[in-house]
């Protein structure tokens, strides 16, 4: 009895495995580097910092795509020479899912706008290191290189933003230079 059961979940195996097509489609990946400002229970300092992400698409919808990556960014000070002893320079970090609208104005010109969720961790302080749910929006334009099957670099400048919904509330905006590369 358990071998004929056995054999029955192995075809049934065998036989689902070459029927089901993938649920998760790769996009591309990219990165981001920009200017602007961060902040938490703190007055905002501007920062300077950068999201490197990952593209994908689900099986439901073939509009809007996901955007999934890692965000930090630090004040500018940190990144120009000065004597750093016994200085702290406040910084954001974050994890974000969003979902990516791209609209095609011509050829050669693109937009695109997200929106999603993200979990980001507040070091405004030296003494504080937070973790709070957050929502996380933006905005890009620029030049598509892509050829006729999509593939190729895209270049951008847009603006990301993000704010959390308890404790510190951080939140950050940031003028971007993206360059993504869809695959």
């Amino acid at each position: 009895m358990n071998l004929a059961r056995n054999f029955l979940i192995i075809i049934l195996l065998c036989y689902s495995s070459s029927t089901i097509s993938s649920q998760i489609k790769p996009l591309g990946f990219g990165g981001m580097v920009g200017i602007g400002e961060i902040k938490g229970n703190s007055p905002s300092v501007t920062s300077f910092g950068g999201s490197l992400f990952f593209d994908f698409q689900l099986w439901f919808t073939e509009d809007v795509s996901f955007r999934t990556g890692f965000f930090y960014a630090r004040k500018i000070e940190y990144f120009l020479p000065e004597n750093r002893m016994s200085r702290y320079y406040p910084f954001l970090k974050s994890y974000f899912l969003k979902g990516v609208l791209n609209i095609n104005f011509s050829k050669l010109i693109f937009a695109e706008s997200s929106a999603g969720i993200m979990i980001i961790n507040d070091r405004t302080f030296s003494d504080i290191n937070i973790w709070e749910p957050g929502v996380n929006f933006g905005l890009v334009s620029g030049i598509d290189f892509t050829d006729d099957n999509l593939k190729g670099f895209k270049l951008g400048l847009g603006l990301d933003s993000g704010i959390a919904f308890t404790k510190t509330s951080a939140s950050y905006y940031h003028i971007n230079l993206q360059l993504q590369y869809l695959f």
